[in-house]
């Protein structure tokens, strides 16, 4: 599973970098944007490997 973290110095400049990711690729959103204690703002989204491949290795 792949795990991706975005930031940005507003709520929105965070909305528009995780809109980019789900515009890129196929990721699952996990935590919308939020306030962090350092000021900024940060969005996760993860992404699940392929059925047929675990890391690397294909499945039987």
């Amino acid at each position: 599973m792949a795990r991706y973290t975005v930031h940005g110095r507003t709520q929105q400049e965070c909305q528009d970098a995780l809109d980019d990711l789900l515009a890129a690729m196929p990721v699952t959103v996990i935590l919308r944007p939020t306030h962090s204690l350092g000021g900024s703002w940060i969005a996760r989204a993860t992404q699940q490997a392929p059925d047929q491949t675990v890391r690397g290795l294909a499945v039987r």
